[in-house]
């Protein structure tokens, strides 16, 4: 299984994605003024700041609190696939709870 991609870039096209269905939910708004809501309300429930979320809007959101926080809004979550974000990008080298788990279960890294 490949890993996905969690980066500033794929948080801006789901955020995108989210902002068209919201205008396919009520086709009488100009997408703008459906896409200005969404945002609105996907910030609030993020609890992040206005800067931040025009960032992830442009792709450009490095911090990754923020980051982490529209991406559990958006019910995905990096660590379900093993993925640490960093600042800037994703370690999907990171160890996964399952082979975290395994190592303990074995006796850890020299058991």
């Amino acid at each position: 299984m490949s890993v996905p991609s969690f980066s500033p870039a794929m948080l801006q096209l789901f955020l995108y994605a989210r902002c068209v269905a919201a205008q396919a939910r009520s086709p009488r708004l100009k997408f703008q003024t459906a896409a200005e809501r969404e945002k609105a309300r996907l910030r609030k429930l993020a609890r992040v700041t206005v800067n931040q979320m025009h960032s992830a809007w442009m792709g450009r959101l490095p911090t990754l609190e923020p980051r982490a926080r529209l991406w559990a809004v958006l019910g995905h979550f990096p660590s379900d696939f093993g993925v640490v974000l960093t600042h800037g990008g994703q370690d999907s080298s990171a160890p996964s709870v399952s082979s975290l788990a395994a190592l303990v279960a074995d006796g850890g890294p020299n058991g």
